[in-house]
């Protein structure tokens, strides 16, 4: 999503990203791209994109049209063009969400609510100074894990480990994927395994095996000089023992051990 205007103009939100669906059982997947308006050309909330068979890379179908308004799927073999869906009159649903005080301090919607409230309230002045208090401190708490030593891991994702007869085979696109298994072929159990990730409807509190900090610490190869080992026993502080948590990787059983980065 980007906020253009922030900085002059009108402020306004556009979607820009892909967006895949796939189909495995027939090698089907639609590529949709939702497009940004350039500067010069283009128009708001366009999108674009394909239906095709994912092995032999034949198209199938092109998507056309705007997200908030008539998109269009045109037939590349018969060149027949359809109405797919006309979000005109469509009804929206709105999202549920907790309350903003049930949110955890990082959740988008309670992070960025003054920066949203901002923007309603024109007041763009404000709007930017809450966008650069959240991206300067992630910078100090990149630069600080660097400094420590810590290596940033998610806490709800792994990374995609894609590829012939990988686990993810047919996820390259993504970086990270949830770390949980979500069976797709049964949707009231896939209910229950998605709100036992993290914590969605109204009173659910987070599930405990995933209160841990949000990176590992990575293992470090040096070792003390004999020669020097009783000086350096006096001249550092003891060091406090760090409990570490581990957490078992869904799809490769690996165990990873994890540890809070204390501030000094």
């Amino acid at each position: 999503m980007y906020a253009r205007g922030i900085l002059f103009g009108k402020m306004k939100y556009e979607l820009g990203d892909h967006s895949y669906v796939r189909c495995p059982e027939n090698n089907l997947v639609a590529d949709i791209e939702f497009k940004t308006k350039g500067y010069f050309s283009g128009t708001y909330n366009a999108i674009g994109g394909t239906i095709k068979n994912e092995k032999t890379g034949e198209v199938y179908y092109e998507l056309s049209g705007l997200w908030n308004g008539e998109m269009h799927i045109k037939d590349v073999h018969t060149h027949k063009k359809d109405l797919l869906f006309n979000a005109t009159h469509a009804k929206h649903t709105p999202p549920l969400t907790r309350p903003i005080e049930q949110q955890g301090e990082r959740e988008s919607q309670r992070l960025w609510q003054p920066t949203v409230k901002a923007i309603i309230a024109r007041n763009h002045e404000a709007a930017t100074d809450e966008k650069t208090k959240i991206e300067d401190r992630q910078r100090e708490e990149a630069a600080k894990r660097a400094d420590d030593g810590v290596e940033w891991h998610p806490r709800l994702f792994r990374r995609v480990q894609g590829g012939p007869h990988g686990p993810d085979e047919g996820e390259e696109d993504l970086d990270w994927i949830i770390n949980a298994h979500v069976d797709s072929h049964n949707p009231e159990l896939a209910a229950k395994q998605i709100l036992a990730i993290a914590p969605i409807l109204e009173g659910q509190t987070e599930p405990t095996q995933f209160q841990i900090p949000a990176h590992k610490g990575k293992e470090s190869a040096a070792t003390a000089d004999p020669a020097d080992g009783a000086d350096s026993a006096q001249s550092e502080p003891k060091k406090e023992a760090v409990e570490a948590v581990e957490r078992k990787d869904s799809r490769t059983s690996d165990v990873d051990a994890y540890v809070d980065a204390k501030e000094t």
